[in-house]
């Protein structure tokens, strides 16, 4: 897409800028384009049906938002963000390209992570943080408590009343909501 990007002059067509690459997209990525009437999704979000709404709504917005920015520059807009939308923490990067003497924007947008905003949690201590810190290091259970000095027992109550408080069905929920957590302040 790039090299049809740079190859392209005021006469060429979005299509004939997107084609080439449209077998290399995965199921993360949405392709819109934009001319000065508004944007149009032309291949969606596709991992998770349920999550594609929020996704190419983003990616729309995301769009309205930066085509002006990116006809002034005239030359292509590559950025990464991290977005919330509809109770959810979206990371994404994209990629913008204007039409070469104005006119229409193709961007690709490819959601890296697309999060639940977890609840609010206060009654988190220092060695929940400890636990929660050893998981995202890809420590188990038997391993933490041999770093905590506490029984194996302790960590697994402890774990389960963690995912019970974000919300989380499993360990690997567990430690995305908590990072998604971590998100709030950026």
């Amino acid at each position: 897409m790039w090299d049809a990007w740079i190859s392209s002059d005021a006469d060429t067509s979005p299509e004939q800028v997107y084609r080439p690459a449209l077998k290399l997209f995965t199921a993360s990525m949405v392709l819109a384009a934009h001319n000065n009437d508004h944007p149009l999704i032309l291949r969606g979000y596709e991992v998770l049906a349920e999550h594609a709404p929020i996704a190419n709504e983003i990616a729309r917005e995301l769009l309205v938002r930066r085509h002006g920015e990116t006809q002034r520059k005239d030359r292509p807009l590559s950025v990464k963000e991290i977005i919330e939308k509809g109770g959810k923490f979206v990371a994404l990067e994209s990629l913008l390209l204007p039409q070469k003497g104005g006119g229409w924007c193709i961007a690709v947008i490819d959601i890296l992570l697309l999060l639940p905003i977890p609840r609010t949690r206060a009654d988190i201590d220092d060695v929940d943080r400890a636990i929660l810190q050893l998981l995202y290091e890809g420590f188990s259970g038997k391993e933490i408590g041999q770093q905590l000095g506490l029984s194996h027992r302790t960590i697994e109550h402890r774990v389960e009343r963690l995912k019970q408080g974000f919300g989380a069905r499993s360990t690997s929920q567990l430690v995305a909501l908590a990072i998604a957590g971590g998100l709030e302040s950026t």
